[in-house]
Order: C-alpha cells, then structure tokens, then sequence
C-alpha cells in the first residue's frame, strides 16, 4: 500500500491567490512514494507555467494518463510530448476521435482533442498503452478502462455528439478515472466523471473489493445536474464510507455548495495550485 502520497492540481477553472493562473481545463500532479504520474494536461501549455510556482515539471512525469478525448484534458499533450518523447501514455483509443457539444444557442461546438495533440499521440502511438478494461499502472495504482453505466440517474451531463449535425450521441465511453490503494484507504481521482461519480465509485469497489474511500478528487461534471440528479448522488455517497471529497473543474458552482451543505466537514473545493496529501 502507497503511504506518501499527494495530489497537486495544476490547472482547475479557479485557482489560489498564489499567482496561478486559470482556464476551463484539469490537470493534476500525483506523487506517490517517489512515483510521479500526470492525470490529463488542461487546454493549454498552462500546467508547465502553474507547475513552476509549485516546484513541478510536469515534463519529468514517469506516466502520462488522459481520462478522457476532451480538448480541456488534453490541449497540452502535444507540448509535453515534444519534451518527452518517450513518455508512456495510458488511455482509451476514443481519446482521438472527433467530438462536439451543443451549446445553449443550438450551435454545435467542436470539443475534442486538437488536431495538434491527436498528431503528437498518434506519432508516438509505441508509447500508448491503450486501455478499456482495468490495469494497474504499478503495483498500486490502476486505471478503470471503461465504466459501465448502472444508474439511472446519471448521464454524460450535457449534450455531446459524434458528428457536428448533432445526429450521433457521443456516450464518452473513453471516460475512465484512477484508483489508488493508500494505507488509509482507496483514492479516486477521476476528469470530468462522464460516467456519473457514483458508477466509477461503484465500478472501482467491484474491481477493489474495498468500500473504504479516503479521498475522492477530481470533477464530477455536476455543472447541469437537476437536483433529482443532486438529490440522488448525495444520497448515495450519504450511504457510503468515504473521508473527503476535493470537487473541482466541471463539478459546477451550484453542485459544490450543494455538497458542502451535506457535507460541510468532509468537502474541500479544488483549484489549482492546491496540494492534497
């Protein structure tokens, strides 16, 4: 079991007053007894600059992970790959494919990887291990593959499509998160929680076998969630035996203070340039 472990957020959609800047995107620095792993890249070259005032280059990563083909996870690969040209790359083989997202004026709005970063990877597509099924990355940290979906209160959260007619649902099936065994518990540290918080938490306590959660860390794209959606996540996670909870990126205003209001003393807000150990 990991013992040292801490997770740093390089870029969030809010940030400290320590002077690190902000964009709709994640990116996340994990550390865990010496192994260093970088969780998606934001949509841009700002988790380098953001990493310097933490004292992290995300360039000396020993694994690169993307949870997901969206442009806010992954507008950085193609800089950071010019670095490190043999970095190995864990994701689903989506991650590439074309995506788009209806916006509230009924306009189409391309959301997928840029053509610039899908080059870089596929350029080095011998340094790719393609993932849909769970596999650990070592000996205690691993990555889900694909989620099944079981819920029937939980969706993509938001209208997101294949073709930019609009007449392909996307399902975001590349959607996947990580799970790390701790001595104090498991950790999770998802995207943008496509699948739905509570079928990745369901999915990792199948794979696991262990309902002990200590820390739940990433975005939970609670951003357009009806509260019968709000209603039936809390309950859940009521039920269940977790620590803390550090929601961030596309969880979504409305749903973090509707979390904090049931768990006011187990739910910190993310942002970059926050360290979580």
């Amino acid at each position: 079991m990991i013992k040292d472990l801490s997770v740093t957020i390089l870029v969030d959609n809010r940030a400290s007053e320590n002077g690190a800047g902000t964009e709709h995107g994640l990116s996340l620095w994990i550390e865990a007894d010496g192994f260093r792993l970088l969780f998606d890249t934001g949509q841009s070259d700002l988790m380098f600059r953001n990493g310097q005032l933490a004292g992290i280059d995300p360039a000396e990563a020993d694994v690169l992970v993307l949870s997901h083909g969206h442009y806010d996870h992954t507008g950085g690969v193609g800089s950071l790959l010019e670095l490190r040209k043999d970095l190995p790359v864990y994701c689903h083989p989506g991650v590439v494919i074309p995506r788009y997202s209806r916006q509230s004026d009924g306009c189409m709005k391309p959301v997928g990887m840029s053509r610039s970063s899908a080059m870089a990877l596929m350029n080095r597509e011998k340094n790719i291990i393609w993932v849909t099924r769970p596999q650990y990355i070592t000996g205690h940290i691993g990555i889900v593959g694909v989620i099944p979906r079981t819920t029937d209160f939980e969706d993509t959260g938001g209208a997101f499509f294949g073709d930019p007619s609009g007449q392909s649902a996307d399902p975001i099936e590349d959607d996947t998160s990580l799970w790390i065994e701790t001595v104090r518990g498991i950790v999770v540290v998802t995207g943008c929680c496509h699948s739905g918080i509570v079928n990745t938490l369901l999915r990792i306590r199948q794979i696991t076998g262990n309902n002990q959660f200590y820390r739940i860390i990433g975005g939970f794209h609670l951003v357009n969630a009806a509260r019968s959606r709000l209603d039936a996540t809390v309950a859940y996670l009521q039920a269940e035996r977790w620590d803390r909870m550090v929601p961030c990126h596309c969880t979504g205003e409305v749903a973090m203070r509707y979390l904090e209001q049931y768990f006011p003393d187990r739910m910190e807000a993310g942002f970059a340039g926050k360290e979580i150990r």
